[in-house]
């Protein structure tokens, strides 16, 4: 529980920074996930290195830890471009809906049970997810580019979680992390070599960004080692609401009323799915 809130903080101030970044400062969303994969890397050294508890190696190498590696870097880096265009709080609620894809996913993979609930559970976020995107009747929006991409995240992100899951058998939580970051760096550095320099207080605020990140991984890494998914999911849903919250406040970003309901039902929806058992069947 401990590691959960501790990343809760993390994850959130990591997200209202990129979003300035990217909105405000004009930085591109890939220096931060470049950043993050090289501040990571550098944390992971300093925490799991002197104990000797991290294999660089085999974090590039082992097929299940690039496996992790390659799905997280493409799911942060969905998350990360979407932040600045559609806001911290809608990027985050979409991406959010990890919490229905991964107790799907960890029916055939992990054997937990898909009971009633889950399954209202995944209606009401889907539904929730064509109200914040406005695909619905008679609506004039259209699912654009960005929330598409949200979509994608939020299904690389399920896997993402299964794997992690299954991983924390055998490996540490600073090998699982390095995977990740090896791999959004190879992912990030072609697009930050055609993007525009950033400045010396962009250079911080990334820095910064980076930190937050890395502490939300590591404790979502090391929360999941002791949390079937289903509960550590739980704690993961306060996220979107501090992160909502957070965009409003700092960023002056509104959802009409439709939008609105939406969020509520994408809410309502991961909590059901995350709150039922994980028992696995006999």
């Amino acid at each position: 529980m401990f590691w959960m809130l501790g990343s809760l903080a993390g994850f959130t101030g990591m997200a209202l920074l990129v979003k300035h970044l990217g909105s405000d400062r004009g930085v591109s969303p890939w220096w931060a996930l470049f950043f993050r994969a090289w501040v990571g890397l550098a944390v992971v050294a300093v925490v799991y290195g002197p104990r000797k508890n991290v294999s660089f190696r085999r974090a590039a190498t082992g097929r299940m830890l690039v496996s992790r590696g390659v799905l997280g870097a493409l799911g942060t880096a969905a998350y990360y471009t979407t932040l600045p265009v559609l806001g911290a709080g809608k990027a985050t609620l979409i991406g959010n809906t990890w919490s229905i894809w991964a107790a799907l996913l960890a029916v055939p993979l992990l054997g937990e049970l898909l009971t009633f609930r889950k399954v209202m559970g995944m209606v009401l976020a889907i539904g929730g997810i064509a109200l914040i995107t406005e695909m619905r009747p008679g609506a004039a929006g259209h699912l654009g580019l960005h929330e598409g991409i949200a979509i994608g995240g939020a299904l690389v992100a399920a896997c993402v979680v299964v794997v992690i899951r299954q991983l924390t058998r055998t490996e540490s939580s600073g090998t699982i992390f390095a995977s990740q970051c090896i791999y959004a760096a190879l992912l990030a550095l072609p697009f930050c070599l055609q993007a525009r320099l950033p400045g010396g207080l962009d250079f911080v605020l990334l820095t910064m960004a980076a930190v937050l990140a890395a502490g939300g991984q590591i404790g979502m890494t090391e929360g999941f080692r002791f949390l079937p998914v289903s509960v550590g999911g739980a704690f993961q849903m306060l996220l979107p609401l501090f992160i909502t919250t957070g965009g409003c406040l700092l960023f002056g970003e509104r959802f009409t009323w439709m939008q609105s309901l939406g969020a509520a039902l994408i809410l309502a929806g991961c909590h059901g799915v995350v709150s039922s058992p994980a028992r696995r069947p006999k």
